[in-house]
């Protein structure tokens, strides 16, 4: 939520620096005072406590075994831990005449899987099983087909460069992004465990070769060769090609670090952890809080589950932005931005019966530093930031599933960022009512196994997750306090101003085989020319409200107050990983591999939309894309 004043800056960069230094020291004393309690538990040799990416299709196995009510009050925090996975299989496992015989076997297949403490086949594991090395080798490929062999044809036949269809170069209509990461993983302690990865990418990035609104970076730094000219050719600083610099036809170097420290008490009843991955905090397909697609970030996470009624957990992430980092040390402080700041997060589940799940999560954007009520899961942000001066940016969800066990789950969000709500008439007609809403079903389908039907309507509102820069008194300049993690949503993946209809089916036909079809339909608007106090309606995360009478109360008008793009999306995916997995050198190499199809229609309606310049304005075109992606994982 915002405030409608401003901070003046009033101390120095030396105790901002003590500050930060503080919020680590504190976060570090936490998660060791959280593991001796751990500690204190029977010394008892349990599994990894490690996380399972969000992406494997164990979770594909959980969704299907709640919505036959196999499972129940399951929470909707991820990712779970290998740990939890095991407990859960082991519960399906009792209830297999649940399953149809090509489910079981899948089941029997996961279980094998799960049965070894370490992801994969690692490349060393110690003689007690405590320790492990290993890596992980990904490939992605994209392209733009139909264009690529247009650009080729017409390069045969001028006898030199030829252009897609768009006038596209055959180089921009390739990409290539992968990572290589050796990973130490081991059990510390039956109640600790750990894994660090630390590896690096190779990739040529077309941003263009994306379908809308579904480009996230996937590395943790810009981009560099060997070339004299290796600081000007970052396709992250530099618009894909398309900005100053050199351009890019060839991949570059970045690196990618991730880790997990987890800790859990015997019971499982308390698990604290210090990580850098990906999480999901939400019920549906992406959560406005905490989505999938978020990028990854470190964090201090906590969670406490005493009771099957009801879980409280909580994290305390640093936040920055890589790529405008560099004007944290400019000497303009009345416009420089720093990027520094803290995500705090507090969700309570509960769980009344097995059919039903009402939820809150309190969310936080604030400067770097050591505030002790943040570290706390029970403290509600919006409610202790009052003692703090109002100065962070707050944001509350409330959500709530309906089980019915062979039918489907029914669910429903809402995210407030800052709403006024003494006159509902004008929820959805005045700027400050700055919230979002979800709601969707997820329902088995018969006759194939792990099928699942997802339809879900998305609906975010102008200036959602966008903020004013703050100023805080132990900064310099302001601080960025938008919903964001290196320039991308925290929360849901679309912009504001924008909603989404959202029709999805997944299955796995066969044994050691995943598909995926989806087809959304997105409809965004923005007023692209304008800049942040003129008085229009915004659908930028980078394009705060401005807090003064006349912008407050200014009119919104879903796709009637600027210009609009309209995307008709489709995807297709197939997934193969094979049980046997092909060997090397007598070693077992677990892998997949995937391919998929992306295809989109865009059109533009500038009807409501009234530029800057009338005369030299032209309404984009409409834009088709064609895309075809490989991939290839290598689990060691």
């Amino acid at each position: 939520m915002k405030m409608d004043r401003t901070r003046k800056n009033c101390s120095s960069c030396g105790a901002r620096i003590v500050y930060q230094l503080m919020f680590v020291k504190g976060a570090v004393i936490s998660v060791l005072f959280a593991f001796s309690l751990a500690f204190m538990a029977p010394a008892v040799f349990a599994q990894q406590q490690t996380a399972v990416e969000l992406t494997h299709p164990v979770y594909q196995i959980i969704e299907t075994a709640e919505l036959r009510g196999v499972l129940s009050r399951l929470s909707a925090v991820k990712p779970y831990t290998r740990a939890q996975v095991v407990d859960m299989l082991a519960t399906i496992q009792a209830h297999m005449d649940a399953f149809s015989p090509a489910e079981r076997e899948i089941i029997a297949g996961f279980v094998r899987e799960f049965a070894s403490p370490y992801a994969g086949s690692p490349v060393w594991t110690s003689r007690d099983g405590k320790a492990a090395v290993g890596g992980n080798i990904e490939a992605h490929l994209r392209a733009e087909p139909v264009q690529l062999v247009q650009a080729a044809s017409s390069a045969s036949g001028a006898g030199g460069s030829g252009t897609g269809a768009s006038g596209a170069l055959p180089e921009d209509l390739w990409q290539l992004t992968s990572r290589a990461t050796p990973y130490l993983a081991g059990q510390v302690l039956p109640w600790l465990s750990i894994k660090g990865e630390m590896g690096f990418t190779y990739d040529k990035i077309e941003k263009g070769l994306y379908l809308p609104y579904e480009f996230s970076k996937e590395c943790d730094a810009g981009h560099i060769d060997f070339s004299v000219e290796r600081y000007t050719g970052d396709p992250y600083m530099n618009g894909y090609g398309n900005g100053s610099g050199k351009k890019i036809i060839y991949p570059m170097f970045s690196y990618d670090i991730r880790e997990d420290i987890a800790a859990a008490s015997d019971s499982g009843s308390v698990l604290v952890r210090l990580s850098r991955f990906r999480r999901d905090w939400g019920i549906g397909l992406g959560s406005f809080s905490l989505s999938g697609t978020a990028r990854p970030f470190v964090g201090l996470d906590t969670e406490f589950r005493p009771s099957e009624y009801f879980a409280i957990s909580g994290t305390l992430g640093s936040l920055t932005n890589w790529q405008k980092g560099g004007s944290e040390s400019s000497t303009d402080t009345a416009n420089a931005i720093s990027w520094q700041k803290m995500l705090g997060l507090q969700r309570l589940e509960l769980f009344p019966t097995k059919w039903l799940t009402i939820a809150a999560t309190g969310t936080m954007i604030g400067a770097k530093r050591f505030e002790l009520g943040y570290m706390s899961p029970l403290l509600f942000n919006v409610m202790y930031q009052n003692q703090l001066a109002d100065v962070d940016n707050l944001g509350v969800q409330v959500d709530g599933s309906v089980q019915v066990p062979n039918i489907g789950k029914f669910y429903a969000s809402v995210y407030a960022d800052e709403m006024e709500v003494t006159n509902l008439s004008q929820l959805f007609t005045k700027a400050r009512n700055m919230f979002a809403l979800q709601g969707g079903a997820k329902v088995p389908v018969p006759g194939l196994p792990f099928s699942t039907l997802t339809f879900q309507y998305t609906k975010i509102e102008p200036f959602v997750y966008a903020h004013y820069p703050t100023w805080y008194p132990d900064y310099r300049i302001r601080v960025d306090t938008s919903y964001t993690q290196d320039g991308e949503n925290l929360g849901y993946y679309l912009p504001p101003n924008s909603d989404e209809f959202l029709l999805k089916f997944e299955t796995m036909p066969a044994p050691e085989w995943r598909v995926a079809a989806q087809y959304s339909f997105v409809r965004h608007g923005d007023n692209p020319e304008y800049s942040v106090g003129d008085h229009v309606i915004f659908g930028d995360v980078t394009k705060w409200l401005v807090y003064s009478p006349d912008h407050l109360y200014m009119d919104k008008n879903f796709l009637h107050d600027g210009l609009y793009d309209y995307n008709h999306i489709v995807k297709l995916n197939a997934y193969w990983r094979p049980a046997n997995p092909p060997e090397l050198f007598g070693a077992k190499i677990p892998m997949e591999l995937g391919v998929g199809y992306g295809l989109s229609y865009t059109w533009y309606d500038d009807t409501y939309y009234t530029p800057k310049n009338a005369a030299t304005w032209q309404k984009p075109a409409a834009a088709l894309k064609n895309i075809l992606e490989l991939d290839v994982k290598l689990f060691l």
